[in-house]
């Protein structure tokens, strides 16, 4: 006898994390690239104006919980964000990957989300805190029509499919 399949809702739930599972497998260096390049955008208007240098040699750890994955972040030298697979950290935020989208898109508040638990500071929560005031401050207009329609497609299937 074979196993049922999930019922739809629960299948819907776990759609994001299937979906970016193949993420856990691309090497590091096309992490990286990618993920430098979209910063970039998504943090330009902070970068340029000199709201990221509290980042500057602190290092912040990114943990997607269900994906296993871990990036570590700081303010590079030539003021551009720096991106390691591993390495100390100062402060971690942690999560499964549908907070973080609920974060990204603004689906979800991130105090919140912070209160509930479901995105966890640990260390230096000081540190922390000014990065969630980063997050919670950026302009999402800024951003490229692609990117925006991204999130706000991911963040609108997860608040309907994964709450």
């Amino acid at each position: 006898m074979f196993p049922r399949p999930p019922s739809p809702a629960k299948f819907y739930a776990q759609l994001p994390r299937i979906l970016a599972k193949p993420l856990t497998h691309v090497p590091f260096g096309a992490q990286r690239l990618a993920m430098t390049k979209v910063l970039q955008q998504v943090f330009k208007e902070a970068l340029e104006s000199g709201e990221c240098e509290f980042l500057r040699n602190r290092w912040l750890l990114v943990k997607i919980n269900d994906l296993n994955i871990n990036w570590y972040f700081s303010l590079g030298h030539d003021g551009k964000i720096a991106l390691q697979p591993f390495g100390m950290h100062d402060v971690s935020i942690s999560g499964n990957l549908n907070e973080f989208i609920l974060l990204a898109a603004r689906k979800e508040d991130p105090d919140t989300l912070f209160f509930q638990r479901r995105l966890l500071i640990e260390g230096d929560t000081e540190l922390g805190l000014e990065v969630k005031n980063l997050i919670d401050a950026l302009d999402t207009n800024e951003l490229s029509n692609e990117l925006r329609f991204l999130l706000s497609s991911a963040g609108e299937f997860v608040s309907i499919f994964a709450s």
